[in-house]
């Protein structure tokens, strides 16, 4: 199953990587969409173990150190602290887990205690990812993002900062003063 998607999509990989595709967006959560198919009929604990693989491997150790000080300095001033991603949400959790915050990620669909492949509702970035943020009570009094999609994310927040931003991002941050970590 896992070679066939690699096999299928390798093409559409070469072409993204050359820069025959042009539409990023549409790519990656095409991407994201179909990695995630993979695990139909897992059970969530099973999906649970692979998750903490994927986070203590993968997002864990390419984690930005001064983000998390400074989300750590926040949790010490009292303040609560939620990670909000696009990332799935039982990845996500475990990433959580390890800075011991909140999450609010992309759900996974559960049906008879297997999952199907398929999310709920959309991925949670761009506005769905403000929208959620916008229900909670309270202000926001800081965001990080690192690509375009977060700008509707960073436009809520009292002070708005751009880690290792892509381009749009940049000028986006430039343009509006906000803070820009690049290390």
């Amino acid at each position: 199953k896992f070679r066939r998607f690699f096999r299928k999509n390798f093409l559409r990989v070469l072409a993204f990587r050359v820069g025959i595709l042009k539409n990023e967006r549409a790519f990656k959560e095409r991407w994201i969409l179909g990695m995630m198919r993979l695990f139909a009929g897992y059970t969530p604990e099973r999906f649970a173990e692979v998750s903490a693989w994927v986070a203590d491997r993968t997002f864990w150790h390419h984690r930005r150190v001064a983000v998390v000080e400074e989300l750590i300095a926040y949790q010490e001033k009292g303040a609560r602290v939620i990670v909000v991603s696009g990332m799935f949400e039982p990845i996500l959790q475990q990433f959580a887990a390890k800075l011991q915050v909140e999450f609010m990620g992309t759900a996974i669909e559960v049906v008879n205690g297997r999952l199907t492949g398929e999310i709920v509702g959309q991925l949670n970035v761009g506005p769905p990812k403000a929208e959620k943020l916008q229900q909670l009570p309270g202000k926001l009094v800081a965001a990080y993002g690192d690509t375009m999609r977060d700008i509707p994310m960073l436009e809520l927040a009292e002070t708005a900062v751009a880690v290792h931003p892509d381009a749009i991002l940049r000028e986006t941050a430039v343009q509006r003063g906000w803070r820009i970590l690049t290390n």
